[in-house]
């Protein structure tokens, strides 16, 4: 097992990331600041962060090659990182995690910690390198930080005591719904083509936050996601320009129900025919073609003290065909 140097990446963005830096001009610049903000190490203020935190949420691929958010959880010191370019998370699976993913020595995964209390929030895309008991040591590809935008303030965040009534089904139903529309937090899981081992490829878990509403579920069956104005990093739309697969999980935090849905996406670049949608600079539309649902089975709950004030005011314009 070994661990890189500390040192930033000079080509840090994959082509779908810098065809949306060649659409909006913003190139040259993204080049530079991607090559700053993005290493192959965690600063030491990353690694105290995740050490700190009692929540994860990761992504990997399921056998067929399908991107999937799942949660780890633990008492502070479950993940700890005994060098820069490591990260090593303790926990048990939850009883919702798809059993088929890959967790081998080699395959791609990509971790996003929130501290929901601060609105801090770092990410990581790496390999696994050594699997043990409960334990997988992830060697860092890419670290860096994001900013605090669109995170709710929520605190006292304990341990619960999870259920284990699942369903799964290939439709949305009623109660999906009311879920979906009524969320101010979901993380939606990508991917990009693996070739070799580019450092650029692989996973990539990611936060979407808005007022709650901000996801709208249209007669059509289809998921409408804002893309607001952001950190112009593009992972998530830049992985979906090259593989359209996606998964997105939602959180109600007050009941612990945990919804998991998989599906085909679509970007819509027009940004002006979504300037009145939101605020949305962009739009994602995600088909569901598979749906997972776990009642009373978030291993935390916390409390609501304050939502983000950078989300536009929700509600769309005009009904989404």
């Amino acid at each position: 097992m070994t661990s890189h140097g500390p040192k930033s990446l000079r080509d840090v963005w994959h082509d779908g990331e810098k065809q949306m830096h060649n659409a909006l001009g913003v190139a040259d610049r993204m080049r530079d600041r991607g090559s700053v903000v993005i290493r192959d190490h965690m600063p030491d203020q990353h690694r105290a962060f995740f050490a700190d935190q009692q929540l994860v949420v990761l992504s990997a691929l399921d056998t067929a090659g399908h991107p999937w958010p799942f949660l780890r959880s633990g008492p502070q010191g479950f993940m700890t990182s005994p060098s820069p370019g490591m990260l090593c998370i303790t926990s048990r699976p939850t009883a919702f995690e798809r059993p088929d993913l890959d967790l081998t020595v080699g395959a791609k995964v990509s971790v996003v910690g929130i501290e929901f209390e601060t609105k801090r929030r770092n990410r990581l895309n790496g390999t696994i390198a050594q699997v043990e008991v409960d334990t997988l040591w992830i060697a860092v590809d890419q670290s860096f930080g994001n900013c605090p935008r669109y995170i709710h303030v929520r605190d006292d965040l304990r341990a619960a005591a999870p259920a284990a009534d699942l369903s799964e089904g290939r439709h949305l139903n009623d109660r999906d719904i009311a879920q979906i529309n009524a969320a101010d937090t979901c993380f939606i899981a990508s991917r990009a083509p693996q070739i070799g081992a580019d450092r650029r490829a692989g996973v990539d878990v990611n936060h979407r936050g808005g007022r709650p509403g901000f996801v709208h579920v249209a007669k059509d069956g289809r998921l409408v996601i804002p893309d607001y104005d952001g950190n112009k990093f593009f992972n998530t739309i830049g992985n979906i320009l090259l593989d359209s697969r996606v998964s997105l999980m939602f959180f109600d935090f007050d009941r612990g129900d945990v919804l998991t849905l998989s599906g085909e996406a679509q970007v819509e670049l027009d940004a002006g025919a979504h300037a009145q949608t939101y605020g949305a600079e962009r739009v994602i539309h995600v088909t569901p073609t598979h749906v997972a649902r776990a009642l009373a089975a978030l291993p935390v709950t916390c409390t609501l003290r304050e939502l983000s004030r950078d989300p536009p005011a929700p509600g769309l314009t005009k009904e989404t065909p």
